[in-house]
């Protein structure tokens, strides 16, 4: 056992333990940091969570852990939790009962959802899931308000990340390279995001949101080996642009998809729409679903709101929530050889003819149609 500043910590790794080893509980009074690395241990004994309930960082990287106890909910003093390659397949929902966790790290793991639980980490500052299984990423993350970096890289079935997550307020680094993304957030936190990676080895991705343009790093994959990549899932709404070779995925949940200029400008808002507008005005940001529950809204209502707004209008001065419909503009910088669209959606014509306006000397817009089955 060592002494780091005025913590004690007690390095145990590499030694082949089986199990947590009984020599702890002598001393367990004294003990603020445990690094039980790299060993064999595949369960924990019942008296850890109790008679270590005060540990401050627990490293259990590197073991077989499969299965994690509900006690685990006990160690709320935890500031790190480090449980990096084991063969973990889901997490116990006690695990939002760690308040005080600012660093919880699940590489290489066999992780195929995350608890919605962990949107009680109030004070979850680093996410790492890298090299798991995961086929989404909860909207519940969204209420972890002090989440700088989340790490999603290697996720095979990884298919979206919610918007939500993207606009935490102190949001700096997010990477969720090769994974299996169709599409990324139409809006994000440009205030306090830096570094985005999203665009590596996700070969189904068809266009780049306005927002993320900056965040883009070249494709030299030659054409006929990205078409034979991409892919359009039927649960998408998609759309064929004339200037690239394969149609391009959007969110279903876009009901109205609207060209600038479209003689149907006129179109009402449906009444759903109407009601989330409203319901999201009134309801405050990351709101849990019990609260949803007591106003006895129908499922899908509660469902959207829960989720936020699939965009914000992408004129700056503007940003109204958009849900089931939009304006799409289509388009790339001139200059550039590249084909790659870059998409914004706009909540009226007004907004979009602002935006041509002033980007029209640094954007060459693309026509597209809907695709219909």
């Amino acid at each position: 056992m060592t002494q780091s500043g005025f913590r004690n910590v007690l390095h145990l790794s590499y030694r082949d333990y089986r199990a947590v080893p009984e020599e702890l509980r002598e001393c367990s009074d004294e003990i603020d940091e445990i690094y039980l690395k790299e060993n064999l241990i595949r369960y924990f004994p019942d008296w850890f969570f109790d008679e270590l309930a005060h540990l401050r960082f627990l490293c259990l990287a590197g073991n077989v852990i499969d299965t994690l106890p509900t006690q685990l909910g006990r160690l709320q003093c935890l500031e790190t939790l480090d449980l990096s390659d084991n063969s973990l397949q889901q997490l116990p929902h006690t695990i939002g009962q760690l308040g005080r966790l600012t660093k919880l790290l699940l590489n290489g793991n066999w992780l195929v959802q995350l608890p919605s639980e962990l949107g009680r980490l109030h004070s979850l500052e680093v996410l790492e899931v890298r090299k798991n299984r995961l086929t989404a990423v909860p909207v519940a993350i969204g209420r972890c308000t002090a989440l700088q970096d989340l790490l999603l890289d290697d996720n095979r079935t990884l298919v979206s990340i919610p918007m939500r997550l993207f606009n935490l307020p102190h949001l700096c680094y997010v990477s969720a390279e090769r994974c299996n993304l169709f599409q990324l957030p139409f809006a994000i936190n440009t205030t306090s995001l830096r570094f985005v990676l999203l665009f590596s080895g996700n070969h189904s991705l068809t266009h780049c949101p306005l927002q993320l343009e900056r965040f883009t790093q070249p494709d030299y994959e030659a054409l006929d080996e990205r078409l034979r990549r991409i892919r359009n899932p039927s649960c998408y709404r998609q759309v064929r642009c004339p200037s690239v070779p394969y149609r391009l995925n959007f969110p279903s949940e876009l009901v109205r998809l609207r060209a600038r200029g479209d003689p149907r400008r006129g179109t009402p808002r449906s009444l759903l729409e109407q009601a989330l507008c409203a319901c999201s005005g009134a309801m405050p940001n990351g709101a849990e679903e019990p609260a949803l529950a007591k106003v006895s809204l129908p499922r899908p209502l509660a469902t959207a709101l829960l989720a936020g707004p699939i965009a914000r209008c992408s004129s700056v001065p503007c940003a109204r929530p958009l849900f089931t419909e939009a304006i799409l503009l289509l388009a790339k910088r001139k200059g550039y050889a590249r084909n790659f669209p870059l998409s914004a959606l706009f909540c009226s014509e007004r907004c979009t003819d602002r935006w041509h306006q002033y980007n029209c000397d640094t954007y060459e817009e693309f026509p597209w149609t809907l695709h219909v089955p």
